[in-house]
């Protein structure tokens, strides 16, 4: 047993340093009703979007998209903004905790400009 006992507690720092870490992989569907050409995820304390996280890809209405991101702890709050592919507008939703939520399902009313968002 005592031969074992470096490998026993190199798997307890390694389970235990994993725990500390946070990833904010999530799966985004997308119900607003039109497809989405960009995807933008921020801290909701800053102002740069940084870079879409689609690249080429686009959401069709329907479809659902898995995000995988390294998080810290301290950025768990963050906002999404979405560029629709038919008339190039913006939309954000704000205040998700991603280190807590593993699926955001994101629904737009157009006429009203109504955003909701239901979070798993």
């Amino acid at each position: 047993m005592r031969k074992y006992l470096p490998l026993i507690v190199l798997g307890l720092i390694s389970v235990s340093g994993s725990a500390f870490s946070q990833n904010a992989d999530f799966t985004l569907v997308n119900r607003t009703g039109y497809p989405i050409r960009e995807l933008y995820v921020n801290p909701s304390k800053s102002k740069n979007w940084g870079e879409d996280k689609l690249g080429r890809h686009t959401i069709e209405n329907g479809e659902s998209w898995k995000l995988s991101f390294p998080q810290s702890r301290s950025q768990c709050i963050q906002d999404i903004m979405i560029v629709f592919d038919d008339d190039d507008s913006e939309v954000i939703w704000e205040r998700f905790d991603l280190c807590e939520i593993r699926k955001i399902t994101l629904r737009y009313n157009r006429k009203t400009n109504e955003t909701t968002a239901i979070s798993e």
